[in-house]
């Protein structure tokens, strides 16, 4: 018996030394492949490929040049958006990686790029090298391995995207995959180490993805569990990654105190949309060959063996093919209204979860043991041929950099504090990269990545503002947020058919000159003190989600904070002159319409849209001091308008929205505005027992921002008391910051002041200070700010607890062993 127990030992160990002998000559022709596939990189100078790219390699200068003097985890800079916080809501890893490959390569960011495609061959390959050794099919784990980068989704996130963060993960997804067969199919414990590990790098990479892993290992595990009753082990595995999460909280709790997790749910099912797509091109490999590269191809070579695979391997491997194809499914357009009304739907970007299923796919090929050689030669021939159009790089190599070069580099020597580059991200991240790196670097209203930025409502309504034409909007709000210069591509201006005698009369109203007109773009700038806040005073506050609106073309409103009206003081309101709700809300509706009374008595006009007056909690109706709002829908345009004894024709609705829907009044005692309309007399602007207090409805506002209706704005105008395009009075006040690495002191000698610098909500000062529009307000002359690291206390307790949860789990399933 001892004798046969020393055979076995001695055939294991010489399996052992071939595939160690094996695992060497893998690993040495990995290195051999990476290397070549640098030099030709380096060759043919593919740096910085994708349209996110520069973003990327911004942030891993600005590490890399912030660990070289000291400062191992920057909180902040001034560089981007006002002042944004780089690595709390971008996953830090990714920039630390390319940090280390720049050291490598000398300093040189474009370098570390390169660098990092071979570190992605070689790692995501070697990942799969371990799995097939594993199986005892190192061979085909190593060609899996190969081909992973070369993947459709895989190559098109790296040179066309330019996601950074997404190819670390795709290179990390490979040994979590490893790490999970090896603790659910072996039965190996200790592997639980290797999945929190692989886990908290995806989460510290790309927290989307991390939660995406999760979910997709879910359906794997669905269906393995039902192939194999292994429910107890799937459970175990699914909450060991559930405790990754918890360790991560350290940096994951202020990153989810923000962010992607705050996206309103409109804006999320527009992007779900968005990343969908049919069939016929998600599953069309001629769309590679002859159409536009950039565009999502999940790889026909997947569901043809997934479907083979399905009907012909073991009952218990098939979880994988199965995977694929529902992953396949879920990414097309007829399932986005119902993905958008799950739980957690801002995280079902299906398009994203394909290198995942790719993942899963792999393993039960690599499982499919059954399978004749000849036949899995048979399906690798399909899946290498569904990928050589991966390897022309020429092809997939997508450089943004360049097409405003002259614009950015002329616009970064004339400005003193900040600019504004207002493409509607034409430029790609290229601007984000150009502006803000080198000696002569200068601070930049916009950026990359907007889900960072505390002032990402302000840049939308930039951005909105640019594409209706509301110049005069534009340049007082950049003055408000501190650029001394401006950039306008001129294609935008011709696009929102908007005359250049109204471009620069917009400018000039806000003090900007025309320093230079390029084929391509305007350069305004305005003489300022080289650090400068503004004081302002409006004449109007919008109230309400659907307010904010009107300062597009009345400027001279101020978009107030918060919704609530009963939120508000008389003191507050009686400040201005005019209050315009729309998508208003209230804790208490007596106190509401009580402080509105008040605040009317005192001189203010209120102007209530009634298509968005909040539903009264008792009856039902959306009412406000006994006005309701009754609904109504036009067809192509308005009937005549009758406002003030004058009749008005009005132009047609934009091609998106011929069915128009709003709202009429009713309930209201003096009627100013009405429409005959189906035999009907609708009214749509009165009054009742105060003549301060003015209902509209009939959306006429969004009807004039759409069409430019000038009637539609001068019933408007006479509504409001106020005209089109006139901006608030500004006062440039002469400021002193400083930076440091934990702090930022302000001097000035006129207060209250905007500082022109993104509020965040890290600041900590014993000086009196305030957010107003996002942006910083201080009340003293001297103001000292701490920076701070967000949550931190809350964040070390959850990675404390996440440490010993994962301890208890540990002996927990060693102790079950046992037992």
């Amino acid at each position: 018996m001892s004798e046969e127990i020393e055979v076995t030992k001695e055939i294991e160990v010489t399996k052992v030394k071939k595939h160690n002998v094996s695992m060497v000559k893998v690993i040495l022709l990995l290195l051999l492949i990476s290397i070549a596939f640098v030099y030709f990189m380096f060759h043919y100078g593919y740096v910085a490929s994708g349209n996110d790219a520069w973003g990327h390699l911004f942030k891993s200068n600005l590490l890399y040049e912030n660990i070289k003097e000291g400062n191992t985890y920057p909180l902040y800079t001034s560089l981007w958006y006002n002042g944004v916080q780089p690595f709390r809501y971008w996953a830090p890893l990714p920039y630390y990686i390319l940090a280390f490959l720049q050291w490598i390569a000398g300093g040189s960011i474009t370098g570390a790029y390169v660098l990092f495609a071979g570190v992605s061959v070689f790692f995501g390959a070697l990942g799969w090298a371990l799995f097939g050794r594993a199986q005892n099919r190192i061979v085909l784990g190593t060609v899996l391995g190969i081909l992973w980068f070369f993947l459709p989704e895989n190559i098109r996130v790296y040179f066309c995207e330019g996601n950074i963060p997404r190819m670390v993960t795709a290179i990390i997804i490979p040994y979590c995959v490893y790490a999970i067969w090896l603790f659910f199919i072996k039965r190996k414990n200790n592997a639980m180490f290797g999945i929190i590990a692989s886990m908290v790098g995806i989460t510290l990479s790309h927290v989307m993805i991390s939660a995406m892993v999760g979910i997709a290992t879910f359906i794997f595990l669905l269906f393995y569990a039902l192939s194999n009753k292994e429910y107890k082990r799937a459970i175990q595995t699914l909450f060991i990654m559930l405790v990754s999460y918890v360790i991560s909280g350290f940096w994951l709790l202020p990153a989810l105190s923000g962010g992607l997790v705050g996206m309103d749910p409109e804006a999320s099912a527009s992007v779900m949309k968005s990343l969908a797509y049919s069939f016929n091109e998600s599953l069309n490999p001629l769309i590679r060959i002859n159409g536009i590269i950039d565009t999502f191809y999940y790889g026909i070579s997947i569901v043809i063996i997934s479907v083979i695979g399905v009907l012909l391997a073991r009952k218990g491997k098939k979880a994988g093919f199965i995977t694929a194809i529902v992953i396949v499914l879920l990414t097309t357009v007829e399932v986005v209204p119902i993905l958008s009304k799950m739980p957690l739907s801002q995280l079902l970007w299906m398009m994203r979860f394909a290198t995942i299923a790719y993942a899963f796919f792999y393993w039960s090929f690599l499982e499919w043991t059954s399978i004749r050689k000849y036949f899995c030669i048979i399906l690798m021939g399909i899946l290498i041929l569904d990928c050589v159009p991966s390897f022309n790089i020429e092809r997939y190599y997508t450089q943004v950099a360049g097409k405003a070069d002259e614009e950015l580099e002329y616009a970064k020597s004339i400005t003193s504090q900040r600019v504004a580059v207002l493409d509607l991200s034409a430029y790609g991240s290229y601007p984000s990269w150009q502006l803000c790196v080198g000696e002569d670097r200068v601070d930049y209203s916009y950026g990359w990545a907007w889900q960072g930025a505390t002032t990402s409502s302000n840049i939308v309504m930039l951005n909105t503002a640019v594409e209706y034409g509301k110049y005069s909007y534009v340049f007082d709000r950049c003055i408000e947020l501190g650029n001394d210069t401006v950039v306008l591509p001129i294609n935008l201006v011709e696009d929102s058919n908007t005359a250049e005698s109204n471009l620069l009369r917009a400018s000039k109203q806000s003090q900007y000159d025309l320093v230079r007109k390029t084929d391509n773009a305007y350069i305004f700038h305005r003489d300022t003190p080289e650090q400068f806040g503004v004081r302002t005073s409006y004449q109007g506050l919008a109230i309400g989600k659907n307010a904010e609106l009107i300062v597009l073309s009345y400027p001279v409103f101020e978009v107030a904070s918060e919704e609530y009206i009963d939120e508000y003081t008389i003191e507050d309101l009686t400040k201005y002159k005019v209050l315009y709700l729309s998508g208003f809300k209230y804790h208490d509706k007596k106190a509401a319409e009580k402080l509105l009374t008040e605040a009317a008595e005192a001189g203010v006009r209120i102007v209530i849209d009634v298509s968005y007056v909040p539903e009264d909690p008792v009856t039902k109706r959306t009412s406000i001091l006994g006005v309701t709002g009754q609904a109504v829908t036009f067809n192509s345009r308005f009937p005549d308008l009758e406002y003030k004894e004058n009749t008005y024709k009005m132009d047609y609705f934009e091609s998106e929205n011929t069915k128009w829907r709003a709202s009429y009044i009713d309930g209201a005692k003096d009627i100013t505005g009405s429409v005959n309309f189906m035999n009907m007399n609708l009214p749509y602007v009165g009054t009742n027992d105060n003549e301060n207090i003015i209902f509209l409805g009939l959306n006429l506002l969004y009807h004039g921002l759409q069409t430019s209706d000038s009637s539609a704005y001068t019933i408007i105008n006479d509504i409001l008391g106020l005209q089109t395009d006139v901006i608030p009075e500004r006062e440039i006040v002469p400021i002193q910051v400083d930076y440091g690495k934990d702090y930022i002191s302000i001097t000035t000698e006129s207060v209250p002041v905007n500082t022109t610098i993104a509020y965040q909500d890290t600041f900590e000062s014993k000086n009196s200070m305030e957010s107003s529009n996002n942006l910083l307000v201080v009340e003293d002359k001297q103001t000292y700010i701490q920076l701070k690291y967000p949550l931190l206390k809350v964040g070390l307790i959850s990675t404390s607890v996440g440490i010993l949860l994962t301890c208890m789990l540990y002996f927990w399933i060693r102790k079950e062993k046992h037992e």
